[in-house]
């Protein structure tokens, strides 16, 4: 692939004009946003929110809205009601049940039971529960090391 059909200079850059590199869309974007910053001044958005304000006040129900938006943010979004996931995962309390998990979220994937998205959920949580099996075999291993080590008799030398 040359130089022109990859819009990338020598050195393997953006050349100027693409998307990705100087001049492109983000750019673009930042030019934009800086140029309605300059335009719009602090009074201005004063008068703004006092229209919206009036509007509000005479029974407009998106100025109430925009007006309450602004002043109190966003209302959070409701929570969402559980779904059936389409697999039922085993109890997960060794690696072997990880493993199994895994073979389980696999096969309902495969068959469209789950989505791809609810299985790289469950894939997640499968991996953070086998790090935490993990975390705690090593520490059972270490304090049973601790304790032999407490157990072994150096013949009145310490290391």
């Amino acid at each position: 692939m040359d130089d022109a059909a990859s819009h990338r200079n020598a050195n393997g850059k953006f050349t100027a004009g693409n998307p990705g590199g100087p001049g492109g869309a983000r750019r673009r974007s930042l030019e934009l946003r800086e140029a309605a910053e300059e335009a719009i001044s602090p009074d201005h958005l004063r008068a703004m929110m006092r229209k919206a304000m009036v509007l509000a006040l005479n029974g407009n129900l998106q100025a109430m809205r925009f007006v309450a938006e602004r002043i109190l943010g966003r209302p959070a979004d409701p929570p969402s009601e559980g779904v059936p996931l389409g697999v039922s995962l085993p109890r997960l309390v060794t690696a072997a049940d990880c493993g199994m998990a895994i073979d389980l979220i696999q096969e309902g994937l495969t068959k469209g039971a789950i989505d791809r998205d609810t299985a790289k959920v469950l894939l997640d949580v499968v991996q953070v529960r086998m790090k935490a099996i993990d975390l705690n075999d090593h520490e059972q291993r270490l304090a049973e090391l601790e304790s032999a080590a407490k157990a072994v008799d150096f013949g009145g030398r310490r290391g």
